[in-house]
């Protein structure tokens, strides 16, 4: 009697786990990805702010104020230009686990057909074990009714 190979569902189930393993870095990227894009807004919001001509004052601190407010918009920009390489990184490295995890969800579809192949083989050996006993079974009633 033919049995299904557990080899099969063994690769099956290591296929199902990478799947899965990829999955859990791609959502770690997403996420990675909006906490980028939310800083990238709030840097894009304090240098709009500070774009803005202060209040009025002194003219001395006025000066000492317009420089310190130049200087931390630059620094903001510097910041701003960080987080769009930053993002731009995380998108490569999007793109590259989505490969990986089409190429590993490719790998399960392959095993899992595997494992149903070997199971219509068992099922079909099952059905023709089944088949031959109800033909022998019937030929020897035939046999019983025509001998005696």
């Amino acid at each position: 009697m033919l049995k299904p190979r557990a080899c099969w569902s063994v690769l099956l189930t290591k296929a199902e786990d990478e799947v899965d393993r990829i999955q859990g870095e791609l959502q770690q990227i997403r996420l990675r990805a909006q906490s980028l894009e939310a800083s990238r807004e709030r840097l894009l919001n304090l240098h709009a702010d500070y774009q803005q001509a202060p209040a009025t004052g002194s003219t001395s601190a006025g000066m000492q104020d317009t420089m310190n407010r130049r200087q931390f918009a630059a620094q903001l920009l510097t910041l701003l230009d960080r987080v769009k390489q930053d993002i731009a990184q995380v998108e490569r490295v999007m793109a590259h686990t989505r490969q990986l995890l089409g190429e590993a969800e490719k790998e399960r579809l392959k095993m899992q057909a595997l494992v149903e192949q070997d199971l219509n083989a068992v099922r079909k050996d099952a059905a023709v074990r089944e088949q031959r006993q109800m033909d022998e079974l019937g030929v020897m009633q035939f046999n019983l009714g025509n001998g005696a």
